[in-house]
Protein backbone atom coordinates (compact mmCIF):
# COMPACT_ATOMS: atom_id res chain seq x y z
CA UNK A 1 0.00 0.00 0.00
CA UNK A 2 3.28 2.37 -0.45
CA UNK A 3 3.76 2.67 3.45
CA UNK A 4 4.48 0.08 6.12
CA UNK A 5 1.77 -1.47 8.45
CA UNK A 6 2.06 -2.25 12.50
CA UNK A 7 -0.02 -4.95 14.45
CA UNK A 8 0.33 -4.50 17.92
CA UNK A 9 -1.46 -6.51 19.98
CA UNK A 10 -1.76 -6.57 23.88
CA UNK A 11 -1.82 -8.73 26.91
CA UNK A 12 -2.50 -12.53 26.54
CA UNK A 13 -3.18 -12.14 22.77
CA UNK A 14 0.39 -11.52 21.81
CA UNK A 15 0.54 -15.56 21.30
CA UNK A 16 -1.69 -14.93 18.32
CA UNK A 17 0.45 -12.38 16.98
CA UNK A 18 2.09 -15.03 14.27
CA UNK A 19 -1.27 -15.90 12.67
CA UNK A 20 -2.63 -12.50 12.71
CA UNK A 21 0.32 -10.92 11.06
CA UNK A 22 0.62 -13.63 8.35
CA UNK A 23 -3.17 -13.00 7.31
CA UNK A 24 -3.32 -9.16 7.38
CA UNK A 25 0.21 -9.12 5.72
CA UNK A 26 -1.40 -11.03 2.70
CA UNK A 27 -4.55 -8.46 2.31
CA UNK A 28 -2.03 -5.61 2.39
CA UNK A 29 -0.33 -7.93 -0.58
CA UNK A 30 -3.42 -8.17 -1.85
CA UNK A 31 -5.01 -5.04 -1.77
CA UNK A 32 -1.75 -3.32 -3.29
CA UNK A 33 -1.68 -5.32 -6.63
CA UNK A 34 -5.00 -4.28 -6.94
CA UNK A 35 -5.19 -0.89 -6.09
CA UNK A 36 -1.49 0.20 -6.56
CA UNK A 37 -0.88 3.45 -9.58
CA UNK A 38 2.67 2.23 -9.10
CA UNK A 39 2.28 -0.69 -11.18
CA UNK A 40 1.16 -1.02 -14.42
CA UNK A 41 -0.52 -4.30 -13.81
CA UNK A 42 -2.97 -2.87 -10.73
CA UNK A 43 -6.66 -2.69 -11.66
CA UNK A 44 -6.78 0.34 -11.07
CA UNK A 45 -4.05 1.41 -13.59
CA UNK A 46 -5.27 -0.75 -16.44
CA UNK A 47 -8.94 1.05 -15.71
CA UNK A 48 -6.72 4.65 -16.26
CA UNK A 49 -5.36 3.21 -19.15
CA UNK A 50 -8.46 2.92 -20.84
CA UNK A 51 -10.26 6.32 -19.61
CA UNK A 52 -12.75 7.69 -21.83
CA UNK A 53 -12.30 4.28 -24.27
CA UNK A 54 -14.36 1.85 -22.95
CA UNK A 55 -15.28 -0.11 -19.36
CA UNK A 56 -13.21 -2.35 -17.81
CA UNK A 57 -13.87 -5.94 -15.32
CA UNK A 58 -13.22 -4.37 -11.88
CA UNK A 59 -12.56 -6.51 -8.84
CA UNK A 60 -14.87 -6.51 -5.82
CA UNK A 61 -12.79 -4.16 -3.33
CA UNK A 62 -11.92 -1.49 -6.40
CA UNK A 63 -15.40 -1.53 -7.17
CA UNK A 64 -16.69 -1.20 -3.78
CA UNK A 65 -13.79 1.37 -3.33
CA UNK A 66 -15.46 3.26 -6.07
CA UNK A 67 -18.77 3.65 -4.80
CA UNK A 68 -17.16 4.92 -1.56
CA UNK A 69 -15.20 7.23 -3.10
CA UNK A 70 -18.37 8.74 -4.72
CA UNK A 71 -20.31 9.10 -1.73
CA UNK A 72 -17.55 10.77 0.04
CA UNK A 73 -17.51 13.29 -3.13
CA UNK A 74 -21.28 13.99 -2.77
CA UNK A 75 -20.85 14.52 0.98
CA UNK A 76 -17.92 16.77 0.70
CA UNK A 77 -19.65 18.65 -2.06
CA UNK A 78 -16.38 17.26 -4.30
CA UNK A 79 -13.93 18.27 -1.45
CA UNK A 80 -12.89 14.83 -1.99
CA UNK A 81 -11.94 13.53 -5.14
CA UNK A 82 -10.08 10.39 -6.05
CA UNK A 83 -9.60 11.76 -10.10
CA UNK A 84 -7.50 14.85 -8.74
CA UNK A 85 -4.45 13.11 -10.43
CA UNK A 86 -4.10 15.41 -13.55
CA UNK A 87 -4.10 18.34 -11.24
CA UNK A 88 -1.71 17.46 -8.76
CA UNK A 89 0.59 16.25 -11.47
CA UNK A 90 1.09 19.73 -12.15
CA UNK A 91 1.90 20.67 -8.33
CA UNK A 92 4.78 18.10 -8.36
CA UNK A 93 8.72 19.30 -9.04
CA UNK A 94 10.63 18.42 -12.17
CA UNK A 95 13.91 17.42 -11.31
CA UNK A 96 16.56 19.44 -12.88
CA UNK A 97 13.58 22.71 -13.37
CA UNK A 98 13.33 25.51 -11.27
CA UNK A 99 9.11 24.85 -9.84
CA UNK A 100 6.67 27.17 -11.16
CA UNK A 101 2.85 27.69 -10.75
CA UNK A 102 0.79 25.91 -13.32
CA UNK A 103 -0.54 28.32 -16.26
CA UNK A 104 -4.44 28.83 -16.13
CA UNK A 105 -4.22 27.24 -19.38
CA UNK A 106 -2.97 24.11 -17.59
CA UNK A 107 -5.22 24.13 -14.70
CA UNK A 108 -8.23 24.29 -16.73
CA UNK A 109 -7.44 21.56 -18.93
CA UNK A 110 -6.12 19.57 -16.04
CA UNK A 111 -9.61 20.01 -14.19
CA UNK A 112 -11.62 19.42 -16.99
CA UNK A 113 -10.41 15.63 -16.54
CA UNK A 114 -11.24 15.63 -12.71
CA UNK A 115 -14.92 14.75 -11.63
CA UNK A 116 -15.86 11.23 -9.31
CA UNK A 117 -19.20 11.91 -11.06
CA UNK A 118 -17.95 10.61 -14.19
CA UNK A 119 -17.02 7.35 -12.79
CA UNK A 120 -19.31 5.29 -14.07
CA UNK A 121 -20.24 1.68 -12.19
CA UNK A 122 -21.91 -1.18 -14.00
CA UNK A 123 -22.43 -5.04 -13.44
CA UNK A 124 -18.66 -5.94 -12.38
CA UNK A 125 -17.06 -2.86 -14.90
CA UNK A 126 -16.15 0.84 -14.21
CA UNK A 127 -16.04 3.16 -16.55
CA UNK A 128 -14.12 6.47 -16.70
CA UNK A 129 -16.13 8.38 -19.14
CA UNK A 130 -13.29 11.07 -19.46
CA UNK A 131 -10.15 10.61 -21.81
CA UNK A 132 -7.33 11.63 -19.62
CA UNK A 133 -8.80 10.73 -16.57
CA UNK A 134 -7.06 9.22 -13.84
CA UNK A 135 -8.14 7.55 -10.27
CA UNK A 136 -5.88 7.27 -7.51
CA UNK A 137 -7.46 6.06 -4.77
CA UNK A 138 -4.78 6.92 -1.52
CA UNK A 139 -7.00 9.14 0.17
CA UNK A 140 -9.73 6.44 0.85
CA UNK A 141 -7.57 3.07 -0.15
CA UNK A 142 -5.83 2.77 3.16
CA UNK A 143 -8.49 3.58 5.25
CA UNK A 144 -10.59 0.91 3.43
CA UNK A 145 -7.51 -1.85 3.76
CA UNK A 146 -7.59 -0.98 7.78
CA UNK A 147 -10.82 -1.97 8.08
CA UNK A 148 -10.37 -5.28 6.11
CA UNK A 149 -7.81 -6.08 8.84
CA UNK A 150 -9.27 -5.14 11.59
CA UNK A 151 -12.26 -7.18 10.82
CA UNK A 152 -9.53 -10.20 9.78
CA UNK A 153 -8.38 -9.67 12.99
CA UNK A 154 -12.07 -9.77 15.20
CA UNK A 155 -12.37 -12.99 12.66
CA UNK A 156 -9.23 -14.79 13.82
CA UNK A 157 -11.19 -13.97 17.78
CA UNK A 158 -8.34 -11.28 18.41
CA UNK A 159 -9.72 -8.88 20.60
CA UNK A 160 -7.32 -6.31 22.12
CA UNK A 161 -5.16 -5.01 19.04
CA UNK A 162 -4.46 -1.23 17.02
CA UNK A 163 -3.45 -1.93 13.20
CA UNK A 164 -2.08 0.87 12.38
CA UNK A 165 -1.21 2.03 8.25
CA UNK A 166 1.21 4.79 7.34
CA UNK A 167 -0.77 6.55 10.18
CA UNK A 168 -4.57 5.28 9.56
CA UNK A 169 -5.51 3.66 12.71
CA UNK A 170 -8.20 1.62 14.13
CA UNK A 171 -8.19 -0.25 17.35
CA UNK A 172 -10.15 -2.71 18.99
CA UNK A 173 -10.61 -3.88 22.86
CA UNK A 174 -7.87 -2.25 25.67
CA UNK A 175 -3.95 -1.64 25.28
CA UNK A 176 -1.50 -3.52 27.25
CA UNK A 177 -1.70 -1.33 30.41
CA UNK A 178 -5.37 -2.09 30.33
CA UNK A 179 -6.73 0.83 29.46
CA UNK A 180 -7.89 2.46 26.07
CA UNK A 181 -5.18 2.67 23.44
CA UNK A 182 -4.49 6.07 22.66
CA UNK A 183 -2.66 7.69 19.55
CA UNK A 184 -0.52 10.87 18.69
CA UNK A 185 -0.48 14.06 16.87
CA UNK A 186 2.66 15.55 15.90
CA UNK A 187 3.03 18.90 16.39
CA UNK A 188 2.84 20.34 12.65
CA UNK A 189 5.58 23.30 13.43
CA UNK A 190 7.87 21.01 15.14
CA UNK A 191 7.57 17.20 13.49
CA UNK A 192 10.03 16.41 16.00
CA UNK A 193 7.22 17.00 19.21
CA UNK A 194 3.98 15.52 20.09
CA UNK A 195 1.15 18.05 20.11
CA UNK A 196 -1.37 15.92 21.79
CA UNK A 197 -2.91 12.35 22.62
CA UNK A 198 -6.16 11.20 21.91
CA UNK A 199 -7.77 8.48 23.99
CA UNK A 200 -9.21 6.56 21.25
CA UNK A 201 -13.06 5.08 21.91
CA UNK A 202 -13.26 1.18 21.37
CA UNK A 203 -13.58 0.52 17.94
CA UNK A 204 -12.84 3.69 16.48
CA UNK A 205 -10.23 4.59 13.96
CA UNK A 206 -8.32 7.91 13.48
CA UNK A 207 -6.25 9.66 10.30
CA UNK A 208 -4.64 12.97 9.71
CA UNK A 209 -4.12 15.00 6.83
CA UNK A 210 -1.57 18.07 6.55
CA UNK A 211 0.38 20.22 4.02
CA UNK A 212 4.03 19.74 6.57
CA UNK A 213 5.73 16.84 5.22
CA UNK A 214 4.93 17.20 1.77
CA UNK A 215 5.03 20.23 -0.27
CA UNK A 216 6.68 22.69 -2.97
CA UNK A 217 7.91 26.09 -2.61
CA UNK A 218 7.57 28.22 -5.66
CA UNK A 219 9.17 31.75 -5.72
CA UNK A 220 9.51 31.99 -1.69
CA UNK A 221 5.93 30.45 -0.43
CA UNK A 222 5.38 26.59 0.15
CA UNK A 223 2.02 25.02 -1.61
CA UNK A 224 1.11 22.08 0.03
CA UNK A 225 0.20 18.74 -1.16
CA UNK A 226 -3.44 18.80 -0.95
CA UNK A 227 -4.81 20.17 -3.53
CA UNK A 228 -9.11 21.59 -3.77
CA UNK A 229 -10.51 20.10 -6.57
CA UNK A 230 -12.59 22.50 -7.25
CA UNK A 231 -10.04 25.27 -8.00
CA UNK A 232 -7.08 23.54 -8.81
CA UNK A 233 -4.66 24.97 -6.03
CA UNK A 234 -3.32 23.74 -2.90
CA UNK A 235 -6.03 24.32 0.14
CA UNK A 236 -4.41 26.97 2.24
CA UNK A 237 -5.52 27.83 5.98
CA UNK A 238 -4.95 24.71 7.74
CA UNK A 239 -1.56 22.77 9.45
CA UNK A 240 -3.34 19.73 10.23
CA UNK A 241 -6.62 17.88 10.50
CA UNK A 242 -7.34 14.59 12.59
CA UNK A 243 -10.45 12.61 12.28
CA UNK A 244 -11.57 10.03 14.78
CA UNK A 245 -14.87 7.79 12.83
CA UNK A 246 -16.24 4.42 13.42
CA UNK A 247 -14.60 2.80 10.53
CA UNK A 248 -11.17 3.94 9.16
CA UNK A 249 -12.60 4.19 5.63
CA UNK A 250 -14.58 7.40 6.65
CA UNK A 251 -11.59 8.67 9.11
CA UNK A 252 -9.20 8.76 5.64
CA UNK A 253 -11.64 10.41 3.36
CA UNK A 254 -12.94 12.82 6.05
CA UNK A 255 -9.56 13.69 6.57
CA UNK A 256 -8.68 14.93 3.42
CA UNK A 257 -12.05 16.44 2.36
CA UNK A 258 -12.55 18.34 5.31
CA UNK A 259 -8.82 19.88 5.27
CA UNK A 260 -9.83 21.05 2.13
CA UNK A 261 -13.16 21.96 2.99
CA UNK A 262 -11.88 24.05 6.07
CA UNK A 263 -13.69 24.15 9.89
CA UNK A 264 -16.53 26.24 9.35
CA UNK A 265 -17.85 24.18 6.01
CA UNK A 266 -17.08 20.75 7.45
CA UNK A 267 -19.08 21.45 10.92
CA UNK A 268 -22.72 19.95 8.88
CA UNK A 269 -20.28 17.16 7.61
CA UNK A 270 -18.96 16.30 11.19
CA UNK A 271 -22.40 16.54 12.73
CA UNK A 272 -24.31 13.95 9.71
CA UNK A 273 -21.46 11.65 9.89
CA UNK A 274 -21.13 11.35 14.09
CA UNK A 275 -17.13 11.64 13.22
CA UNK A 276 -14.75 13.74 16.12
CA UNK A 277 -12.26 16.10 14.61
CA UNK A 278 -9.49 18.31 15.65
CA UNK A 279 -8.40 21.22 13.32
CA UNK A 280 -5.38 22.57 13.67
CA UNK A 281 -5.31 26.50 12.05
CA UNK A 282 -1.61 27.42 10.18
CA UNK A 283 -0.78 30.33 12.75
CA UNK A 284 1.55 29.90 15.80
CA UNK A 285 1.42 29.94 18.48
CA UNK A 286 -0.36 26.39 18.07
CA UNK A 287 -4.30 26.17 18.86
CA UNK A 288 -6.49 23.25 18.70
CA UNK A 289 -9.96 23.70 17.39
CA UNK A 290 -11.73 20.50 18.57
CA UNK A 291 -15.21 19.06 18.34
CA UNK A 292 -17.14 18.75 21.67
CA UNK A 293 -17.31 15.05 21.88
CA UNK A 294 -13.48 15.17 21.56
CA UNK A 295 -12.37 17.33 24.24
CA UNK A 296 -12.61 15.13 27.03
CA UNK A 297 -10.76 12.84 25.88
CA UNK A 298 -7.50 14.62 24.57
CA UNK A 299 -4.81 15.30 26.54
CA UNK A 300 -2.43 18.74 25.34
CA UNK A 301 1.60 17.85 25.71
CA UNK A 302 2.65 20.90 25.22
CA UNK A 303 1.62 24.94 25.38
CA UNK A 304 -1.04 25.51 22.92
CA UNK A 305 -4.51 26.96 22.80
CA UNK A 306 -8.02 24.52 22.83
CA UNK A 307 -10.74 25.47 22.06
CA UNK A 308 -14.33 23.67 20.69
CA UNK A 309 -14.57 24.23 17.25
CA UNK A 310 -15.98 27.74 16.01
CA UNK A 311 -19.76 28.15 14.96
CA UNK A 312 -20.60 24.77 16.87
Amino acid sequence: MGTGATLTLAGKESSKLSGAADKTKQLMQDLNAELSVYRADSAVSRLNAVAGVRPLEVPEHTRRLFELSKVYGELTSGAFDVTIGPVVDLWRPVKGQTPSLPTDDALTEALARVDFRQIQLMDGAAFLARRGMRVDLGGIGKGYAVDLAWRECRNLAVRNFMFDLGGNVRVSGESESGLAWSIAIRNPFDRSATLARIEMPDDWAVATSGQYERFIEIEGRRYGHIVDPRTGYPAAGLAGVTILAPNATMADALSTGLFVLGPKRSIPIVKKTGAEAVFIPDKQPAELWVTPGIRSKLTVLIPAKVQVLPGW
